[in-house]
Order: C-alpha cells, then structure tokens, then sequence
C-alpha cells in the first residue's frame, strides 16, 4: 500500500475502454477517454480492492489540486465516459463526489444531472432476482426436508462465510497488523465446516457446539503457537472470532431445526386442534401434517422475517427515508429501519395464523421483533469488517448479490436469537420439548 498524493496526469494516447479504480477507504478515480485523463484524490491505493461495477460520466478539469476542485456532470472537453467493468467503487465514494462539486461552487455542474449514483442496470437487475429465486427454492426444499439434508446446507453455508471471512482479515491491514497465515486461516475454514454435522450426529445438542467450539479453537491456536516463531495476540483473537462468527453461530440454524415434541407433548396438545388448513392439508408423500414440528414452523417463520426486514427496509427506505440511522451504513436510514420492524412483525404474526402455531400473539410479535434486531446486528456485523477491509462486498459468489456473506450476514445473529428465545421466554409452550 502506496501514499499518494493528490495529483493530475493527462497523456494524448486514446483508449476505447475506460476504468474507475478506487483507493483504499478514501476512493481514488482513474479514467481512460479518448484524451486520457487520471486524477487521484485518495491518499492512500490498494490493488487488494474488491469492487462492483458502476455507470457514470465524470468530467475533469486540469490542473486538479484537490477534490474540491472537480466538477461533477459538467460538459468539457476531456469528459471520462466509465463503462461497465469488472471493477468497483467504495461505497461512499458517491457521496464524497457530490460533496466536492457542492463545494466547487461550478455553475456548470449544474447545466447537467449528476450521474455519479449507479445506473439503474435492467440485466443487473434481472440477475438479482434469477439468484434469489434459485436460492429461496434451494432454502425452501432443504428447509423442508430438514436433517442431514439441512445440516449439510449450513456445513456448506458456514464453509462459504468462513473462506469469505478469512479472505477479509488480511485486508484489516490497519485493525489487525498481524493476520493469521494463510495455513492458519485454511485449517479455520474446515474446522468451521464441520460444525454443523457434529451438531447434527449428536443430536444437536448445545454441548456439541460447545465441545466443538473449544476444541477447533485449541487446535487453531496450538498450531499457532508451535508453528510460528513469533505469534501474534490478533492471530489468535481473529481466528477465534472466525470459528464462532462463521462456525457455532451457523450450527444453531441445526438446533434451531431439530426442536421437536416429544410424545407426551404431543398427547398434551393432541385435543387443542391446529386450526391451520394449510398444515392439514400437506401431503402424506412430503410428511404430512406431521411434518410440521415446531423446529420447522420456526425455522420458516425466522426466514421469512428476515425476507420481510430486508425488503420492508429497503422499500421504507427508498421512499420515505431522510434520516441516517448509523455511520457505519450510511445508506441505511431510521424510517427504513421502522419499515423492516413492521414488516417483520406482521410476517411473524401471519406466518403465525397460517400455521397454526400455539404460541402466543404477543410472543409471536416479539419474536418478529428479535428476529429483526438480531438480523440488523448481523449486517452492520458484516459492514464493519468491510469497511475495515476496504471491500464493497465480501465476494462475488452469488450473482448480482455479490459474496454469501453478504446474504447470509442477517442469519448469523438469527438463529441463536431464536433458538434461546424460544427455550428459555417461551416453556410453557413447549413443555416436554426435547432440547
């Protein structure tokens, strides 16, 4: 990582394409034209970067001293026309250009709308909604089918956020000088694998996870401290917060899951009818009513709130959001936020209707509500270490979502919540229950 400063290079060769590139954290702008034109106004440039694809016209003027002096959609002669690449910007480097043509006081800048906020990109946009479809089957039918079927779909889950994650901590290059090595951060990835199946081949116990947590992190940090000649403190702190955040957080999704009746619970409810059409009407060859234990009609009520907290804050936000909630998120806003809330609330309590669940309304109302906060926690969770990282997204696995972290950061916090929510606030309901 190279300081630059701020500077301006115009050379004459023309070039078909053109390129946005971003420094670390501040965001740098480089362009090609058929007049090349290349500004840096970011102190510090990292090819460590990741970055998402954006739209824009950017007009320059020479001789650039600072930021401030840029002009931003304003006609020119040596106008930059960024087409879509394969590389991304900060995500505040939107808001830092239109703060410098606000400050440049350019007339001109006005005379044409600001184009720096992304394109709205149809195909993009298709892409979106075709992952999501594919992913909300693919979740539905491993959800339904429940197991060893679910139990290899969080292993798989918690592989992908642990290989993300720890592709993240070597960037942290300021909050953690010293990452784990690269062999260290490997043997993290499968030992945060494996802990869904344990869960599951022992019954999902909590035990098991607590076992398994203690053990994967004795083995990290024996390997650490044997196999290196200087260990660090922040190899051991980033390897362990990895192995919980990316392995033991997932593996209550298990849990979560297998919470059944046993028999006597179910002699115990056996006169208080269901009243849900819906469950009694589910067919013999996928399990029946049956088939609707509690573990399954929580785990999909839990979804569905964090479908709803997503969506109701992103419409709320969109149309009536003025207020930023967080720094940290700048594009998260507080009527975005009530927006998730009701919508999560009112999610649970349908779902509730549907389903028939014997919970109560008020605690069903209040478990939309921890679904939603805990769902918030684990984003701003994720946007922290991105912002550390300098990274957009955490990868690029899904398209047009970007990393499985990115989708996934709103269970992390979920399942736990949950899980404890429902076996410590809500026994009575589930007297008998094996846990």
């Amino acid at each position: 990582m190279a300081a630059v400063s701020h500077a301006l290079a115009v050379s004459r060769a023309p070039r078909a394409e053109s390129r946005v590139r971003t420094g670390w954290r501040f965001g740098g702008v480089a362009g090609t034209a058929s007049t090349r034109v290349r500004v840096c106004v970011a102190r510090v440039s990292t090819p460590l970067v990741k970055t998402y694809t954006r739209c824009a016209r950017v007009a320059l003027r020479t001789n650039v001293g600072s930021a401030a002096e840029m002009m931003i959609g304003a006609p020119a002669a040596r106008t930059a026309t960024y087409t879509p690449t394969n590389t991304h910007t900060h995500r505040g480097d939107a808001q830092r250009l239109h703060a410098a043509a606000d400050a440049s006081g350019e007339t001109a800048a006005r005379a044409a709308p600001t184009v720096v906020v992304p394109v709205i990109n149809k195909g993009k946009l298709q892409t979106r909604v075709v992952s999501a479809l594919i992913l909300s089957a693919l979740g539905l039918f491993v959800t339904c089918s429940g197991g060893w079927v679910w139990a290899v779909w969080m292993a798989g889950a918690s592989y992908l956020s642990a290989k993300e994650y720890f592709t993240m901590v070597p960037n942290m290059t300021s909050e953690l000088p010293h990452p784990p090595p690269k062999w260290a951060c490997d043997v993290s990835v499968a030992v945060c694998t494996s802990f869904a199946l344990v869960a599951q081949a022992c019954g999902a116990k909590t035990s098991a996870v607590v076992m398994t947590t203690l053990a994967s992190f004795g083995l990290v940090a024996f390997l650490l401290t044997t196999k290196q000649d200087e260990p660090h403190f922040s190899q051991y702190t980033a390897a362990l917060f990895g192995i919980v955040y990316c392995g033991a957080l997932p593996a209550f999704w298990v849990k979560l899951r297998a919470l059944t009746y046993s028999n006597q619970a179910l002699r115990n409810i056996a006169a208080q009818a269901s009243g849900s059409k819906f469950v009694e009407a589910w067919p013999q060859i996928l399990g029946g009513p049956e088939a609707w234990t509690t573990g399954l009609i929580v785990t999909v009520i839990t979804v569905s709130c964090i479908i709803a907290s997503d969506v109701g804050a992103y419409a709320f936000g969109k149309t009536f959001g003025k207020t930023q909630m967080i720094k940290i998120s700048p594009n998260k806003t507080v009527e975005g936020a009530l927006g998730g809330l009701l919508c999560t609330t009112l999610t649970a309590f349908m779902l509730r209707q549907l389903f028939g669940w014997h919970a109560g309304v008020i605690q069903t109302l209040v478990l939309g509500a921890l679904v939603f906060f805990a769902s918030v926690a684990g984003d701003l969770m994720e946007s922290v270490m991105k912002r550390n990282a300098g990274m957009k997204d955490s990868g690029d696995i899904i398209p047009g979502h970007g990393g499985f972290l990115d989708r996934f950061d709103s269970y992390m916090f979920t399942g736990i919540s949950v899980y404890f929510y429902i076996v410590t606030v809500m026994p009575y309901w589930f007297v008998g229950m094996v846990l």
